[in-house]
């Protein structure tokens, strides 16, 4: 049976500017892709988007491997390729209930901001122990938000590449990460928790100006659910 060979893309990722290629995902994928989004469960969601990545880079790309806003990025680039770069959409207002326009976004308008560093290394105070740290995946990112920010510390020790001193590196295990981490105080935890706080976002441009009242609004969308319309 023949199939259809689909164009390969390439881009390269915000975190680090790594090439990656992809190509636009099936229909088939697609439908996957609605029923998960269907269930409105943030957790079903990022499975699928998960999935479908893997798939649209052959496996090269692994969701878990990399930071939620590359997921993100690489996940509206690869929309872009399989449904168009113009994602129609309508618009509310305030002036009235009934005030509805409709306007379009282009998706090669999209941003990630702040820009991004990659990994950051930082040194707990009052101590001799160094940390380099990668900022949350999608599945870190899902975690987080099931729990209601119940589980930052195994998260965080997550999000640990590796502990050291200007003289060891230490074999750590994630369970002894963890440890680590909740033997920290408040105050050593400043820098971590600055680092996620100021965590780059996929930011995407929608403005549009109502019909009903000619104000101008300068939306701008993040997240999943906005991409895939």
């Amino acid at each position: 049976m023949s199939k259809i060979v689909q164009p390969i893309y390439p881009r390269k990722l915000p975190s680090n500017q790594a090439p990656v290629s992809f190509r636009p995902f099936t229909v088939k994928e697609e439908k996957s892709m609605l029923l998960a989004l269907q269930e409105a469960d943030i957790e079903t969601m990022a499975s699928a988007i998960n999935s479908l990545i893997s798939a649209c880079t052959d496996g090269r790309v692994d969701p878990d491997q990399i930071p939620y806003y590359d997921t993100e990025y690489l996940f509206l680039q690869i929309r872009s390729k399989s449904i168009g770069e113009i994602i129609d959409m309508v618009g509310k207002c305030e002036c009235s209930p009934e005030a509805r326009t409709e306007f379009s976004v282009d998706i090669e308008t999209v941003k990630v901001e702040p820009a991004p560093t990659g990994n950051i290394t930082l040194s707990i105070p009052d101590t001799e122990y160094k940390i380099e740290f990668r900022h949350p995946s999608l599945t870190d990112f899902v975690k987080s938000v099931k729990t209601k920010g119940e589980c930052a510390e195994e998260i965080v020790a997550n999000c640990i590449v590796r502990v050291f001193t200007d003289t060891e590196v230490m074999d750590w295990d994630y369970k002894e990460k963890l440890e680590f981490v909740e033997s920290m105080s408040t105050r050593q935890q400043k820098g971590i928790a600055t680092f996620m706080k100021e965590m780059p976002m996929v930011k995407l441009p929608a403005p549009y100006t109502c019909v009903k009242c000619n104000k101008e609004h300068t939306n701008v969308l993040s997240g999943f659910e906005n991409f895939f319309v």
